[in-house]
């Protein structure tokens, strides 16, 4: 049996955890199954990592420092696409964001997700504040 669900998320910071609104999600599934969080969104991800602070702090350190907001983004020539002059300039988000992906699958039994003791399942968002689709499926 297959279940899904649309989630709308507004991004307030760039780390934002999933986990209450994906156990909300399986919470009466009986026995074994998978359950996968999507993203529909290019400029943010979803991620199992620890959720410590100072982690955090280092992976985005590391983000910032690779693909700074000011470095030259071909996508920023927002005068040359085909796209509203009041388009985001965002180049640093997409580079970013090609180092995560758009979804997990997890494990689930008797309702609850089987993840190691400091794993947690992250909305990362690159070019904040947005509304995000976040799509939950179930399979048992």
């Amino acid at each position: 049996m297959m279940e899904r669900k649309k989630v709308v998320i507004n991004t307030e910071k760039q780390f934002m955890p999933l986990d209450n609104v994906i156990s909300e999600f399986i919470r009466d599934k009986k026995g074994s199954g998978m359950v996968n969080v999507f993203v529909a969104h290019t400029t943010c991800a979803i991620k199992l990592m620890e959720g410590e602070i100072l982690l955090l702090s280092d992976v985005n350190t590391y983000l910032n420092e690779q693909f700074p907001k000011d470095g030259i983004y071909k996508h920023n020539m927002i005068e040359i696409r085909d796209v509203p002059i009041t388009e985001r300039i965002n180049g640093h988000s997409h580079m970013q964001q090609l180092f995560f992906g758009t979804d997990v699958n997890i494990p689930v039994e008797d309702g609850k997700m089987l993840l190691g003791k400091w794993q947690q399942v992250f909305l990362i968002e690159f070019d904040p504040i947005r509304e995000r689709d976040i799509y939950l499926t179930y399979w048992g």
